[in-house]
């Protein structure tokens, strides 16, 4: 996966290598999977996009999606987050899977909300952020939500990853390399 990574950005190729280089560690039992969306979300950034990084996994513990955000780049799309890209390549692969009830999506950064709606109507099971976002993301406000999708959420779990801190950081940083200049032709858009 870090091999579609070809940028000359300092900071993703000290990412890259520093993925490159990362040991798993047996305390952390998400770290394959939160590593994975670390590498995502950095092909988001090589890709003029948020680094952020999606997965989704199937009832038999593999991979049955991936994604990562594709809103700025290779043209604007409002809807292209990570989790919406994951959710819709799964989809649309798979229409004659009604239910994604024993499914599970890592997700590098905590939805927005946006996502989460997206993801409660999908009805995936477990949803693990490697990083929170103090900013956008939306796990901790489910009780804040209307009645219904109160309702619809209750047997999901949004929650931290069991993840290393090492890696939790990485999610943070790997979406911040581009995260103001993005948000500027984000706000641009709206003059």
């Amino acid at each position: 996966m870090l091999e579609k990574i070809g940028s000359q950005n300092k900071k993703i190729i000290s990412w890259k290598s520093w993925l490159q280089k990362y040991n798993f560690l047996p305390e952390y039992p998400d770290d394959p999977y939160a590593w994975i969306t670390d590498v995502l979300a950095l092909q988001a950034v090589d890709s003029g996009n948020y680094g952020v990084g999606s997965i989704l996994i199937g009832t038999e513990g593999k991979i049955a999606a991936m994604g990562y955000n594709r809103m700025y780049s290779p043209y604007f799309r409002s809807d292209l987050h990570a989790e919406m890209v994951t959710v819709n390549h799964f989809e649309d692969e798979n229409p004659q899977i009604d239910t994604l009830k024993g499914y599970t999506l890592y997700t590098s950064m905590e939805s927005c909300p946006m996502c989460l709606i997206r993801l409660i109507s999908a009805g995936i099971n477990r949803i693990f952020h490697v990083s929170p976002d103090p900013i956008g993301g939306m796990a901790d406000a489910i009780p804040l939500l209307p009645p219904l999708w109160q309702e619809l959420s209750g047997p999901q779990l949004f929650t931290k990853a069991r993840c290393s801190a090492e890696l939790s950081n990485a999610a943070t940083e790997i979406m911040l390399i581009n995260a103001e200049e993005l948000l500027e032709i984000l706000r641009k858009r709206r003059m």
